[in-house]
C-alpha cells in the first residue's frame, strides 16, 4: 500500500506541474476548453478576482483619506481655535511681527519726513538771516534819514523862527533869545563869573526869569536828567545871586527875588559858605522846583543867556 501510494505522488505532481506550465504558457483557452491552475472552465476567473480586489481596495483606501481628511480639518480648526494650544504663541509671535514690521515702516517714513523737514528749516533759516541783514542795513539808513530830517527840521525850525531876530545858535522863545551852552559841543563848564562875561560878549547877560510861564518855557528847553548823587553837576547857572547881602537873592537886573517857589525842596541852602551865593536850575521832575545855590568860584556848570530880539530884523536873500 505504500509503494503503490508513493508511485501515485510523482505522478500527480508531474500532472499539476504541467497544467501551471500550461496556463502560463497559453491564454487560459485550448479549444472549447479554459484550464486555470488544473481546473476547468467552470471555475472563477482569476482576473476579475484581481479586478474586484483592487476596486475595493480603492473604496477602502478613498475611504480611509476623507476620515482621514475630516480629521485633520477637525484637529486643524480645534487647533486655530484652542487658546491654550502650542500654536497660540505662534500666532501671538507672528501678530507681533506684523505689528513691528509696520512700525518699522511708519519710524523709516517719520524719518524721511523728518530730515525733509529739517532740510527746509535749514533753508528757511538761511532765508530769514539773508532778511535779517537787509532788514537791518534798512533800518539803519532808516535811523540815518530821519537824524538828517531831524536836523533840517531843527536849522529849518531856527531859520523860520529866528528869521534875523536872534545870533545865530541861539533860541527865538515867545519875547526873548536864549542861548543854551550844553547844545554847542565847543562849550566847557565854567563858573558863574566866567558864565555871565560868555553872555556879554554875545550882547546878553544870564537868564533872568520874569514869572512862572518863562521858568515853565526854560525847563520845556532844558534836557531832562535823571536823580543822582552829582545832580548838581549838570545844572545851568541863571542871573541870581545873594552876593550883596546874604538871603537876600537879587537878579543882575537890579529886581529882588520875592517869591521863592521855584527853589529846589531845602535850597537855598544858607550854611554860612561865603561862596555858595550864586543860583543855578536843573529840571528833574517838578518844573516849579528847579534851582538851586552852588559855589560862585569853584562850582563849573552850564550856563543859560538870555538878550533882547532884534525886532526889525534884516534878511538878505541870496
Amino acid at each position: 500500500m505504500d509503494s503503490s501510494q508513493s508511485q501515485s505522488d510523482p505522478e500527480e505532481e508531474m500532472s499539476f506541474e504541467k497544467n501551471i506550465s500550461q496556463d502560463f504558457s497559453t491564454d487560459g483557452y485550448s479549444g472549447s476548453r479554459h484550464r486555470t491552475f488544473g481546473r476547468e472552465r467552470g471555475g472563477f476567473p482569476h482576473h476579475r478576482l484581481v479586478i474586484l480586489s483592487l476596486g475595493l481596495l480603492n473604496a477602502v483606501l478613498l475611504i480611509a483619506a476623507i476620515v482621514i481628511g475630516i480629521y485633520c480639518a477637525k484637529a486643524k480648526h480645534d487647533y486655530l481655535l484652542a487658546p491654550d494650544s502650542a500654536a497660540a504663541p505662534l500666532i501671538i509671535e507672528m501678530n507681533y511681527l506684523r505689528n513691528y514690521s509696520s512700525v518699522i515702516k511708519a519710524k523709516v517714513d517719520a524719518q524721511t519726513e523728518l530730515h525733509k523737514r529739517r532740510a527746509n528749516h535749514v533753508t528757511l533759516k538761511m532765508q530769514v538771516k539773508e532778511q535779517k541783514i537787509i532788514t537791518d542795513r534798512l533800518q539803519g539808513q532808516i535811523e540815518t534819514l530821519n537824524k538828517e530830517k531831524a536836523n533840517l527840521d531843527s536849522n529849518k525850525t531856527l531859520l523860520e523862527e529866528n528869521c534875523g531876530r536872534c545870533r545865530p545858535g541861539w533860541l527865538f522863545r515867545k519875547s526873548s533869545c536864549y542861548y543854551f551852552s550844553s547844545l554847542h559841543a565847543s562849550n566847557s563848564k565854567k563858573n558863574w563869573m566866567d558864565s555871565r562875561a560868555h553872555c556879554k560878549s554875545e550882547g546878553g547877560d544870564l537868564l533872568v526869569i520874569d514869572n512862572l510861564e518863562e521858568q515853565l518855557l526854560i525847563g520845556n528847553n532844558l534836557p531832562k536828567m535823571s536823580s543822582s548823587s552829582l545832580w548838581w553837576q549838570n545844572g545851568f547857572w541863571i542871573g541870581l545871586t545873594d552876593v550883596v547881602t546874604e538871603g537876600t537873592w537879587v537878579w543882575i537886573n537890579n529886581v529882588t527875588e520875592v517869591q521863592t517857589m521855584y527853589w529846589k525842596d531845602g535850597y537855598p541852602n544858607n550854611d554860612g559858605r561865603q561862596s555858595a551865593r550864586c543860583a543855578a536850575l536843573l529840571y528833574y521832575a517838578d518844573g516849579r522846583k528847579t534851582w538851586y545855590n552852588g559855589h560862585c568860584q569853584n562850582h563849573h556848570y552850564n550856563w543859560i543867556c538870555e538878550m533882547e530880539p532884534n525886532l526889525t530884523p534884516q534878511i538878505t536873500l541870496t
